[in-house]
């Protein structure tokens, strides 16, 4: 069974349109940088397109959104204002205001992101032509990838249910007694305070990059390139004689 970092990479690679998810998720990325994976699905950062000469042309999206990629089956979350009373499953006292998150099962994933942009590198056959021939000099790391697709997050909470069935409680640091409360803001302060099971937790996180899409060269028995997948569970690499995004376009 797979622990609870590669479950949650391969979950949201196949709920998210082919994004890769960013482990940890408060790993800083940013477009254009030169990255390697290994078998598990961590990622380290080995320098940009920048450093190697090459220049990517980037395009922004203009609007910030809100994005849940959560499992939908044995998830529940129970917002609590203060002066209500808590569920069953929760030690909130009365006056307390947040969270009580309940998993029914372990591999469960709940991922909520807010005001996430996303970036995109535009000049691709240019870079390919570069890439080929640093490539063709034997200037170029075969095993490097290439970050073509970053989501920038203004705020996430990532919780991953680990073994069985979990509950946790979230408390803000104010007692709100109105309004909408979201998991994802970072101005409530929200912290774990009392915890059944097992879970991974990244409460209301400000900044994160959570999800990329990369392209690369495969080549250690072969000089034509192609894409390439890596530190998935059960994926496979597609041959291909051309440079080009590994992923279907979410947007």
């Amino acid at each position: 069974m797979a622990n609870p970092s590669q479950y949650y990479l391969q979950y949201i690679h196949e709920v998210s349109g082919g994004y890769r998810a960013t482990w940890d998720p408060a790993l800083p990325l940013r477009i254009g940088d030169l990255v390697k994976i290994d078998d598990f699905g961590v990622l380290n950062i080995f320098g940009s397109l920048a450093d190697m000469g090459i220049t990517p042309t980037v395009r922004p999206t203009v609007s910030p959104l809100d994005w849940k990629l959560s499992s939908q089956r044995g998830i529940k979350v129970n917002v609590k204002l203060a002066g209500k009373l808590p569920v069953a499953t929760s030690a909130l006292a009365d006056v307390d205001a947040g969270f009580n998150i309940q998993f029914d099962s372990s591999n469960s994933v709940l991922f909520n992101i807010s005001g996430y942009t996303t970036s995109v590198i535009t000049n691709l056959d240019e870079i390919e032509a570069s890439v080929l021939a640093q490539y063709h000099k034997k200037a170029w790391d075969t095993d490097l990838l290439i970050i073509t697709s970053l989501i920038h997050a203004d705020a996430a909470t990532i919780i991953i249910s680990d073994k069985g069935a979990a509950s946790i409680d979230l408390k803000a640091k104010a007692n709100i007694q109105a309004g909408d409360l979201k998991l994802t803001d970072t101005s409530l302060g929200l912290t774990c305070t009392h915890e059944t099971g097992s879970t991974v937790q990244f409460i209301a996180l400000g900044g994160l990059t959570p999800l990329y899409k990369v392209m690369g060269l495969r080549g250690l028995f072969s000089k034509h390139l192609d894409t390439r997948e890596v530190g998935l569970v059960g994926e496979a690499a597609a041959e291909s004689p051309c440079l080009k995004e590994i992923e279907p376009d979410f947007f």
